[in-house]
């Protein structure tokens, strides 16, 4: 009978694991503002083993580990639970990832704008093949280039920006741009009028009132639209 209890035992805990390991990720983010052709994949297991792109909706939720992309002359912003934002632009690629709150965000190609609320513990990090930036709160712009280098110009807060080749690690702070390549190489300079336009450039494409229409079910049962006017 020993033998039997245990046996039940270690199924129903093995059970309880499995149950744990494919449990669903939250959701961290959403599609605020879409210019053009915006497109998302799942990046996580936990949903459902999918390799396709979709296109993306305004109002559109993101989960922990999903990937969002933008087309040629398009743009995006998403906002996270925490208010952070990142704001893509054209042809741009990025991973998100955190539970309830973002956490971390691996840019593969273009340009991210992010507004990254004040934190006093965790920091976010953005990592792309070069780089790693580590963020307590700051707005700035980083643009990953084709040939492997970063570019990461800081408006406000102060970034440390460490090369993954070189494992060197500077601190980068308002008004200032740092440049990482994948030679190893890390400087930071004062950021140029180009440095600030691109950034400016992008800003740009979401300084207008735009409508994110969302749909719930209520308690009737019914389907309801909701229409949230809104501005960056």
């Amino acid at each position: 009978m020993k033998k039997i209890i245990s046996l039940v035992s270690l199924f129903i805990f093995a059970g309880l694991v499995g149950f744990m390991a494919v449990a669903p990720p939250s959701n961290i983010a959403l599609f605020w503002i879409i210019k053009n052709d915006v497109e998302k994949k799942i990046g996580n297991p936990a949903q459902g083993k999918n390799d396709d792109w979709s296109k993306a909706k305004k109002g559109d939720l993101i989960y922990g580990g999903d990937f969002v992309r933008t087309r040629k002359e398009s743009f995006t912003l998403i906002k996270f639970n925490d208010a952070s934002t990142l704001r893509l632009g054209p042809s741009s690629e990025v991973q998100v990832y955190g539970d309830k709150n973002p956490q971390n965000a691996n840019v593969t190609t273009g340009d991210v704008g992010f507004t990254v609320t004040p934190r006093k513990t965790a920091q976010f990090e953005f990592t792309t093949p070069t780089s790693v930036a580590s963020i307590r709160g700051t707005q700035g712009l980083l643009s990953v280039s084709i040939d492997g280098t970063d570019f990461l110009t800081i408006v406000e807060g102060l970034v440390q920006f460490k090369n993954k080749f070189s494992n060197n690690s500077i601190n980068v702070g308002a008004g200032q741009t740092g440049v990482s390549s994948k030679d190893g190489s890390l400087n930071v300079h004062q950021s140029t009028q180009q440095d600030l336009g691109k950034l400016s450039q992008l800003d740009n494409q979401f300084n207008e009132q735009h409508k994110i229409e969302m749909w719930f079910r209520g308690s009737d049962g019914q389907l309801h639209e909701v229409i949230i006017e809104t501005e960056q």
